[in-house]
């Protein structure tokens, strides 16, 4: 799984979040996760099977502060 964040969510959202696919960054089929206020599917996208969305939320609520603490580094050097 490829976990990453995406430079206009950065920009121009105001909740913090991260994208989850498989193999490469693909904004159009993978699936968006909202960190705050708490961890929820915003778009379950087209590249991950059920059983890898669930895991990957685990993965994300057991990391949550640090993709937090790493959304808003990475969101001020794209402001």
């Amino acid at each position: 799984m490829v976990f990453w964040f995406h430079s206009y969510d950065a920009r121009f959202k105001g909740r913090a979040s991260v994208h989850v696919g498989k193999g490469s960054q693909d904004d159009r089929n993978d699936a968006k996760i909202w960190l705050e206020p708490e961890v929820e599917v915003a778009r379950v996208g087209r590249t991950l099977r059920r059983d890898e969305l669930r895991r990957a939320l685990k993965i994300i609520e057991q990391n949550r502060q640090y993709l937090l603490e790493q959304w808003y580094v990475y969101k001020g050097k794209a402001d």
